[in-house]
Protein backbone atom coordinates (compact mmCIF):
# COMPACT_ATOMS: atom_id res chain seq x y z
CA UNK A 1 0.00 0.00 0.00
CA UNK A 2 1.11 3.57 -1.04
CA UNK A 3 2.04 5.60 2.41
CA UNK A 4 0.18 9.06 2.47
CA UNK A 5 2.36 12.25 2.55
CA UNK A 6 2.13 15.16 5.61
CA UNK A 7 2.21 18.32 3.62
CA UNK A 8 3.18 20.21 6.84
CA UNK A 9 3.59 23.53 4.57
CA UNK A 10 0.00 23.21 3.01
CA UNK A 11 -1.26 23.56 6.80
CA UNK A 12 -3.00 26.99 7.74
CA UNK A 13 -0.57 28.77 10.05
CA UNK A 14 -0.55 27.69 13.65
CA UNK A 15 -2.79 24.55 12.94
CA UNK A 16 -0.12 22.08 13.28
CA UNK A 17 0.68 23.67 16.39
CA UNK A 18 -2.39 23.04 18.09
CA UNK A 19 -2.65 19.55 17.14
CA UNK A 20 0.83 18.98 18.24
CA UNK A 21 0.02 20.06 22.00
CA UNK A 22 -3.23 18.97 21.83
CA UNK A 23 -2.56 16.59 25.14
CA UNK A 24 -5.72 14.79 24.51
CA UNK A 25 -5.32 13.58 21.03
CA UNK A 26 -3.97 9.64 20.73
CA UNK A 27 -0.95 10.24 18.22
CA UNK A 28 -2.64 7.74 15.55
CA UNK A 29 -5.09 10.75 15.68
CA UNK A 30 -2.67 13.31 15.63
CA UNK A 31 -1.18 11.74 12.04
CA UNK A 32 -4.39 11.10 10.51
CA UNK A 33 -5.28 15.04 11.60
CA UNK A 34 -2.13 16.17 10.81
CA UNK A 35 -2.66 14.38 6.84
CA UNK A 36 -6.31 15.53 6.44
CA UNK A 37 -5.20 19.45 7.23
CA UNK A 38 -2.15 19.18 5.13
CA UNK A 39 -4.53 18.28 1.93
CA UNK A 40 -7.97 20.06 3.76
CA UNK A 41 -9.60 21.05 0.46
CA UNK A 42 -10.79 17.45 -0.21
CA UNK A 43 -12.50 14.23 1.35
CA UNK A 44 -10.61 11.26 2.37
CA UNK A 45 -11.64 7.58 2.00
CA UNK A 46 -10.95 5.15 5.06
CA UNK A 47 -8.14 3.52 2.99
CA UNK A 48 -6.17 6.75 2.55
CA UNK A 49 -6.23 7.73 6.36
CA UNK A 50 -5.06 3.88 6.94
CA UNK A 51 -2.37 4.76 4.51
CA UNK A 52 -1.05 7.72 6.52
CA UNK A 53 0.97 5.05 8.89
CA UNK A 54 0.83 1.29 10.38
CA UNK A 55 -0.52 3.01 13.76
CA UNK A 56 -3.11 4.80 12.73
CA UNK A 57 -4.00 1.94 9.96
CA UNK A 58 -4.33 -0.27 13.28
CA UNK A 59 -6.18 1.54 15.04
CA UNK A 60 -8.48 3.48 11.84
CA UNK A 61 -11.89 2.94 13.96
CA UNK A 62 -11.00 5.07 17.14
CA UNK A 63 -8.90 6.90 15.48
CA UNK A 64 -11.91 7.84 13.19
CA UNK A 65 -14.23 7.88 16.39
CA UNK A 66 -11.73 10.54 18.11
CA UNK A 67 -11.32 12.48 15.30
CA UNK A 68 -15.47 12.95 14.66
CA UNK A 69 -16.07 12.97 18.17
CA UNK A 70 -13.65 16.00 18.49
CA UNK A 71 -15.37 17.77 16.05
CA UNK A 72 -12.14 17.67 13.74
CA UNK A 73 -13.59 15.39 10.95
CA UNK A 74 -16.89 14.66 9.52
CA UNK A 75 -18.26 12.07 8.29
CA UNK A 76 -19.47 11.38 4.32
CA UNK A 77 -22.25 10.95 4.15
CA UNK A 78 -23.32 12.91 7.05
CA UNK A 79 -24.30 11.31 10.36
CA UNK A 80 -23.59 8.26 9.31
CA UNK A 81 -21.35 6.57 12.24
CA UNK A 82 -17.39 7.10 11.86
CA UNK A 83 -16.50 2.74 11.66
CA UNK A 84 -19.54 2.62 8.50
CA UNK A 85 -18.55 6.11 6.71
CA UNK A 86 -17.32 6.07 3.71
CA UNK A 87 -15.52 9.23 3.58
CA UNK A 88 -14.22 11.70 5.56
CA UNK A 89 -13.46 15.88 5.66
CA UNK A 90 -12.09 18.67 7.73
CA UNK A 91 -15.39 19.36 9.43
CA UNK A 92 -17.36 23.14 7.73
CA UNK A 93 -19.58 24.63 9.74
CA UNK A 94 -22.33 27.32 8.26
CA UNK A 95 -20.83 31.19 8.69
CA UNK A 96 -23.37 33.45 9.35
CA UNK A 97 -21.16 36.70 8.63
CA UNK A 98 -21.40 35.79 5.30
CA UNK A 99 -25.01 35.51 4.87
CA UNK A 100 -25.19 39.77 4.49
CA UNK A 101 -25.19 38.98 0.66
CA UNK A 102 -27.42 36.27 0.68
CA UNK A 103 -24.89 33.88 -0.54
CA UNK A 104 -23.76 31.12 2.06
CA UNK A 105 -20.62 30.30 3.45
CA UNK A 106 -18.41 27.58 5.14
CA UNK A 107 -15.56 27.90 8.09
CA UNK A 108 -12.99 25.47 9.25
CA UNK A 109 -14.75 24.20 12.98
CA UNK A 110 -11.63 25.03 15.33
CA UNK A 111 -13.71 24.50 18.33
CA UNK A 112 -11.83 20.80 18.75
CA UNK A 113 -8.41 22.66 18.74
CA UNK A 114 -9.21 25.98 20.78
CA UNK A 115 -10.34 23.07 23.86
CA UNK A 116 -7.75 21.01 23.11
CA UNK A 117 -5.03 23.26 23.47
CA UNK A 118 -6.79 25.06 26.62
CA UNK A 119 -7.19 21.96 28.41
CA UNK A 120 -9.80 21.59 27.90
CA UNK A 121 -10.22 17.60 28.35
CA UNK A 122 -11.88 14.90 25.90
CA UNK A 123 -14.80 14.59 27.89
CA UNK A 124 -14.35 11.31 28.97
CA UNK A 125 -15.09 9.40 25.67
CA UNK A 126 -12.90 6.72 26.26
CA UNK A 127 -10.23 7.34 23.39
CA UNK A 128 -7.55 7.53 23.92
Amino acid sequence: MRRATIALDRIEPGLAELVFTDPDLTRPATLALLYVLSHANQAHTRQELAAVAQLVGDRLDEVLHELVGRNWLATVPPHAPPCLAIRFQLRQDHDPDQDHDGASGTRLQLGAAVVGAGGGGNGGDGWN
